[in-house]
């Protein structure tokens, strides 16, 4: 289902200066922060269960539009059981799903022009990729950089405030709350939720700035 931003959207917006990164070149001006559910880690074998997209301003991190849906799978005997369970997958909980070939037709328009953004979405870009070549759909135009909260993060673990980049520790640390992890929307939130706390501290001159005093500077 397509949408506009709802109200609902949790973001500590208001604490950024507004807009917060003005100057960004026009094509780097939007962002698609991806969350996949998948039937398992190999792109080439498995496939795809949910999808969702929030087309995103990145000059304010606020959502312009947002995406989501089951999609259903054709090969189920490929699929790795302990995947099914962790995105909770049914054949109940799927039957309104959509054929592939739908929901990235539906998903193209909100990908197209953005730079690429979530917690590590290399894995999700690559489902994506896979399933565009299988439906012979033509991939969207991104930018060919990638938006990372897990790297962006990489310096509050190089400082021991967190114990690990996963989602979850960092959900922990910035006191946000996952009411159901592994289901495509919620981490997509997520994702865009953490990177909104670490625009936040850094824009106040924040863990890089640590990192590079307590080991000396940069020689």
């Amino acid at each position: 289902m397509l949408l506009a931003q709802s109200d609902s959207d949790t973001t500590p917006v208001s604490a950024l200066r507004q807009p917060l990164f003005a100057g960004l070149p026009p094509h780097l001006r939007t962002l698609a922060f991806i969350d996949l559910e998948t039937t398992g880690l190999d792109a080439s074998r498995h496939e795809v269960l949910e999808v969702a997209i929030l087309r995103v301003d990145a000059r304010s991190l606020k959502v312009l539009a947002e995406y989501e849906a089951r999609v259903q799978p054709t090969r189920l005997a490929d699929a790795q059981p302990e995947a099914l369970a962790v995105c909770g997958y049914s054949d109940e909980e799927w039957r309104d799903a959509l054929p592939l070939h739908e929901v990235l037709a539906t998903v193209s328009p909100l990908l197209a022009g953005t730079l690429v953004a979530g917690h590590v979405p290399s894995f999700d870009w690559g489902f994506l990729t896979a399933g565009y070549r299988r439906t012979g759909l033509a991939l969207p135009s991104v930018d060919y950089h990638r938006l990372d909260t897990a790297s962006l993060a990489w310096p509050l673990l190089a400082t021991g405030e967190v114990e690990s980049l996963s989602l979850n520790a960092l959900a922990k640390h910035f006191g946000i709350h996952r009411p159901t992890p592994h289901r495509a929307m919620a981490d997509a939130r997520c994702a865009l939720e953490v990177a909104r706390r670490l625009a936040v501290r850094m824009s106040r001159g924040g863990h890089m700035e640590r990192l590079l005093e307590e080991s000396g500077g940069v020689s």
